[in-house]
């Protein structure tokens, strides 16, 4: 009964359910209204050249967005009026460093897409990174990104993952 309550809410769109991204804590999640706030979980679609490197790489899967793409999910951790900068193979951002691999898992090289190295997050623009495993493929590759909405988790079915993203 329950069960079939949230098979028809994510028909709605209202609830997703993560099993798919290891970008955050599996489980079933909310769409909610308001302001994004930092520490909130968020949702994008990326640009078309973003999001088709991430497909050539499987790092995305098809899905929903205008690119042909998956949603990312991700926790907001820059909000605009953030100051970040890049420098030693780190984003540094609100007095935490977040490292930048030059390779992924599989020893591919990681391309880079914003070329800003320093400045503040402009207005509707945020840094979207995992809590969830260290390695992921977020906003430390992309940079800044508008989000599509918010989402609040439900109840989470794991709150940790022994394995990297990248």
């Amino acid at each position: 009964m329950v069960l079939s309550g949230f098979i028809i809410l994510n028909l709605t769109h209202a609830v997703y359910f993560n099993i798919f991204t290891h970008s955050l804590p599996f489980g079933i999640y909310m769409k909610i209204q308001g302001p994004p706030q930092r520490g909130d979980y968020a949702a994008t679609c990326l640009t078309h050249e973003i999001a088709r490197f991430g497909i050539n790489r499987d790092y995305l899967a098809q899905g929903q967005c205008d690119t042909g793409t998956v949603m990312v999910l991700k926790m907001i951790k820059g909000v605009p009026g953030d100051r970040f900068a890049v420098k030693n193979g780190f984003l540094e951002l609100n007095g935490q460093s977040y490292r930048i691999m030059d390779r992924d898992s599989n020893g591919r090289p990681l391309r880079i897409f914003y070329q800003q190295k320093e400045g503040v997050l402009d207005k509707e623009k945020y840094f979207l990174l995992s809590d969830f495993v260290q390695n992921s493929w977020d906003s430390r590759y992309w940079g800044p990104v508008g989000i599509q909405f918010l989402l609040k988790p439900l109840w989470i079915i794991a709150s940790k993952i022994p394995f990297a993203a990248l």
